[in-house]
């Protein structure tokens, strides 16, 4: 048995082309032939659907020739009498001349008229019927005694008195005979076998037909009235064939125009111009076997080399070379320039290794030609070096190689600069190791676009905890928040609720954690005592914490456990995890300056309490929720009796003091459910929620007592004694919206104050006099 797997690259050349060559043969004449009927096949369908226009026209055009004619014939004068009186001697001497004339103007003998009453219709033309109910005209095709006929009816009125109807038809035979056809067409009429008449149902076709040719000689056998479809295109040796059916008034099927086309003489033309191409396709096989054959032998010395190349390069070793003839500039330019870059070093010289365009010229870094000639094409050393396909491959595989090594040694820096590490400083990277870093940095960029989009910083410890595990397969993994402001840390994402990985000390004091001190990784793999708390066990487990800094300070901790046998693998990991953590840090600390920015601008920067924009951002959702679920929500405005004194008397430092002091007074009275918010200057909202109607009265008393019992010490050591004054309104009892109710309330402070301050007045509808909110 042959195994060509086993020759030489010359022999499997002559074996493979040599099969080639007779499969290509065997398979250009089968593809060729395919196309050919396909071609021809199609040619023919866009002719016959080109006849089908024709004759259709054809047919509409007498269509509306009889149409015209018999609405001529209705509007005479005389025939409308005639109809009217039943006088068919006066109509049949109206009808012979004109029909004459008609017909002498058609040049269509069988044109025929007739007129009809409708009291008694002809028998022979059942559309007159159908006109006389609908008095509207009719049109069509139908089989009269075995011949086809175009026919058209019109009622004819006197005045608006229908008379009768008058019919004009024509032969089908005549009505094509004015399409002029070349002699590969044929035309040929299709009607019921034995004058069958029309009393199928609508839009049925008679089962037995008759095929009559009209027009044109399609030179053989036309394909059986069975085989013939209006949707497809029949055929039988090289006739090809169509049925355009054709329908009376009622749109029932009467008769058919076989339309047929021979493609012989397309088919011989076709296959001449292919049999051409098959002998020059031929012929051109041959030539260029001979001159692949004639470059064969160095094509297998040029992959042998090739193959050692590449192999040494997967190693990454880059000193394998083809061998090139060096050719130095001073040969050809003459040049004796000892300061010359080149002159002192030769390998910088593009051509030594390239002598071609493939490779772009700023990677060779040196070429002293450039900015005299503009191009490569232009310098003649490069004129001198380049060669054929082969040589230019040895040349630009050898600049390859060079390109590749001093790009690895980029990569390897560039890899350990951006992972912050060490280890690889120096180091070339393999082409597996690059790839594994471009897919790790690609799913770093992928994150750091999905962090854009967070609401919360609950939103960024999830999409870090699910890369950790998914990732890094790290699913024991803890997150730790370092609040800033007391230094204490809080626990954010658990995946270990099982197991505390620190003790109470670390979460209530950062500088208990050694992450947070230093701003370091923390490993217990290489010194288990490293950190008192690691809390694992370190027979099994490995612990890790990586900090993440935030504006120069460490705002979080990750933490995670790792079996101890899979340490090495994922200590490689390390710099990915930091560039994940990262990538977070500022996303959350924008988010904290968020959070910050929001609480400070919904609360009154004195008393800390909600301010009047929160309250608006409230009642949005608070008002609907409310009326909803049918709560009662109790409104409190208060207001410091003769505030303006403290400030005149003592400053305005213990105005501050006593607005705070107030403020602690009320937030003590109400549940922690209420809120308070400061409305004025002086002037605090208090909102109820959810209390029994016509309890806020007493609230508010409760805080108007406290008030005036409780001392209101001053800065300078002073203690004072003030009141309050409150009005009282209840949402949805006093007013139907919150606003309202609000400034029910104040009108009802307002009442308290005008009858004599210190005390609690409820608001009455008789205190608005307004009429307009």
């Amino acid at each position: 048995m042959i195994d060509p797997g086993r020759w030489s690259l010359k022999g499997r050349f002559l074996y493979i082309t040599a099969v080639l060559l007779v499969l290509g043969n065997f398979i250009l004449i089968g593809y060729l032939y395919m196309i050919l009927e396909e071609g021809i096949t199609s040619t023919a369908a866009d002719r016959l659907a080109l006849l089908r226009e024709v004759a259709a026209g054809e047919v509409r055009r007498m269509e509306d020739t009889l149409h015209a004619q018999a609405l001529a014939l209705a509007d005479a004068a005389p025939v409308q009498k005639g109809l009217e009186a039943g006088d068919q001697a006066a109509l049949r001497a109206f009808l012979v001349p004109y029909e004459n004339k008609i017909r002498h103007g058609l040049r269509a003998p069988s044109v025929e008229f007739r007129l009809a009453r409708p009291d008694s219709p002809d028998e022979a033309d059942p559309a007159a019927a159908m006109v006389c109910e609908n008095h509207a005209a009719a049109t069509g095709v139908r089989v009269e005694g075995g011949r086809p006929m175009v026919y058209a009816v019109v009622p004819v009125f006197s005045g608006t008195h229908l008379v009768g109807t008058a019919t004009a038809r024509v032969s089908l035979r005549e009505a094509l005979a004015g399409a002029t056809l070349p002699p590969e067409y044929g035309v040929a009429v299709l009607v019921p076998e034995g004058g069958e008449t029309l009393d199928h149902e609508a839009g049925a076709r008679p089962q037995r037909m008759v095929m009559t040719a009209i027009l044109g000689r399609s030179g053989q056998t036309l394909p059986p009235a069975e085989a013939l479809s209006a949707r497809a295109v029949a055929r039988t040796g090289h006739i090809h064939a169509t049925l355009m059916e054709l329908t009376d008034s009622r749109g029932r099927h009467t008769a058919g125009v076989v339309l047929s086309y021979n493609a012989s003489l397309l088919g011989q033309s076709k296959w001449n111009r292919i049999n051409l191409f098959a002998w020059f396709f031929i012929g051109g096989a041959l030539v260029l076997w001979f001159v692949l054959y004639a470059n064969v032998a160095r094509i297998e010395r040029f992959f042998n080399r090739l193959k050692k190349i590449i192999i040494s390069s997967h190693s990454n070793y880059f000193g394998e070379r083809f061998e090139a003839d060096h050719l130095h500039c001073l040969d050809v330019m003459h040049c004796h320039n000892e300061e010359c870059p080149v002159y002192q070093n030769p390998s910088l010289v593009c051509y030594l290794e390239t002598g071609s365009e493939a490779i772009s010229p700023r990677w060779r870094d040196t070429c002293v030609f450039l900015n005299k000639y503009d191009s490569c094409k232009a310098c003649p050393v490069y004129a001198m070096r380049r060669g054929d396909e082969l040589t230019e491959m040895r040349n630009v595989v050898n600049t390859m190689m060079r390109l590749w090594s001093n790009f690895l040694g980029r990569v390897g820096h560039l890899m350990a600069y951006v992972l912050r590490s060490q280890e690889h400083t120096g180091q070339m990277p393999s082409l597996d190791e690059i790839s594994d870093r471009l897919e790790e940095m690609a799913k770093l960029t992928f994150f750091s676009r999905d962090l854009q989009g967070v609401l919360n910083k609950e939103e960024v410890y999830a999409q870090l905890g699910h890369v950790f595990a998914d990732n890094f397969a790290l699913h024991r993994l803890l997150l730790y928040e370092v609040r800033a402001d007391d230094g204490t840390m809080e626990v954010v994402l658990d995946r270990v609720p099982g197991q505390p990985l620190c003790r109470d000390m670390v979460l209530r004091n950062t500088e208990a954690c050694r992450a947070c001190r230093t701003a370091e990784d923390v490993v217990s793999f290489y010194n288990p005592v490293l950190c008192p708390h690691f809390n694992c066990d370190q027979d099994k487990d490995v612990r890790c914490c990586l900090p993440m800094v935030m504006g120069g300070k460490v705002g979080g901790v990750a933490t995670f456990l790792a079996p101890r046998r899979d340490w090495e693998n994922l200590r490689k990991q390390l710099p990915i995890l930091r560039k994940y953590l990262d990538e977070a840090a500022p996303v959350l600390s924008s988010l904290r300056l968020l959070m910050l920015s929001k609480e400070q601008a919904l609360h009154d920067p004195l008393t800390r309490c909600h301010n009047r924009r929160f309250l608006d951002e409230f009642i949005t959702t608070f008002e609907p929720l409310a009326d909803r679920e049918n709560r009662t929500t109790g409104l409190l405005m208060c207001d410091i009796d003769f505030f303006k004194q403290v400030n005149d008397e003592y400053g305005h430092e213990a105005g501050d003091a006593v607005l705070k002091q107030l403020v602690a007074i009320i937030q003590a009275t109400i549940r922690k459910t209420d809120l308070l918010v400061r409305y004025g200057g002086e002037e605090f909202l208090v909102l109820l929620q959810n209390v029994e109607p016509g309890t806020s009265e007493t609230v508010g008393e409760k805080i108007r007592a406290t008030v005036e019992q409780t001392a209101l010490r001053l800065p300078g050591g002073t203690s004072i004694h003030k009141t309050i004054s409150v009005g009282v309104a209840e949402f949805p009892q006093d007013a139907p919206g919150m606003y309202k109710a609000i400034k029910f309330a104040d009108v009802a402070l307002y009442e308290a104050k005008r009858s004599g301050r210190n005390r609690v007045t409820r608001f009455a509808p008789s205190m608005w006099t307004s009429e307009e909110y």
